[in-house]
């Protein structure tokens, strides 16, 4: 073969990320689509789950052990069952969207206990409501974050918006959540069904090409 028709295999890989980089999540990663199915399934599950601990006044960590075990737990599983494993893995140079949406969401944790420490005279729904409020909001802040974190990918508009959307939608749930009275109920329900709906929506934007 002659020179004029030698190809360079990185010149050639940094080609194809040039073309996949101009693709929606749906073009890029194959499972990204399914993965809204998948976890607005889990979600709506572990926020019926929670809507019982809560109703029943059960011990708050039974929250942690659901929502860890089904989307961290369920969450995984359900990769490897849609043979997207790629979503995990991050392209060099670019920034780490799994990293940015989990550290994000994983602050709300010591924000929650230090403000547990002031919050310890409120009863058992008061106190509940308080939690699952900051927890929402930087959820969605999470959300807000990877979608501008995405605009490093060229990820296109469209796809970007979803999660923009999202970020809106959860923040406005947890500013609403100590407001509004029928939330201090039944917010879990609420919100399992909201973000479930939202998730369907998602899932048929995303795969529309």
């Amino acid at each position: 073969m002659s020179e004029d028709t030698d190809v360079d295999p990185a010149e050639l890989e940094a080609q194809l990320e040039q073309i996949k980089d101009a693709m929606g999540l749906y073009e890029r990663y194959e499972g990204a689509a399914g993965q809204w199915l998948l976890f607005g399934v889990l979600v709506l599950v572990a926020a019926a789950a929670s809507q019982y601990v809560h109703l029943e006044e059960l011990p708050g960590y039974w929250h942690g052990i659901i929502w860890i075990g089904l989307l961290f737990g369920g969450g995984f599983l359900g990769f490897w069952l849609l043979d997207d494993q790629s979503s995990l893995g991050t392209p060099a140079g670019k920034p780490g969207i799994w990293f940015i949406f989990v550290v994000t969401y994983l602050t709300s944790l010591p924000i929650g206990l230090i403000t547990s420490r002031f919050v310890e005279d409120l009863g058992y729904q008061a106190e509940a409501v308080f939690t699952q409020s900051i927890i929402l909001v930087f959820v969605g802040l999470a959300y807000l974050v990877t979608a501008n974190a995405l605009r490093a990918y060229h990820i296109r508009a469209r796809d970007r918006y979803a999660f923009y959307v999202g970020g809106i939608m959860l923040i406005g749930l947890g500013a609403a959540m100590p407001y509004v009275d029928i939330l201090w109920t039944w917010g879990y329900a609420v919100f399992g069904t909201l973000y479930f709906a939202y998730a369907i929506v998602t899932y048929l934007v995303l795969s529309r090409t």
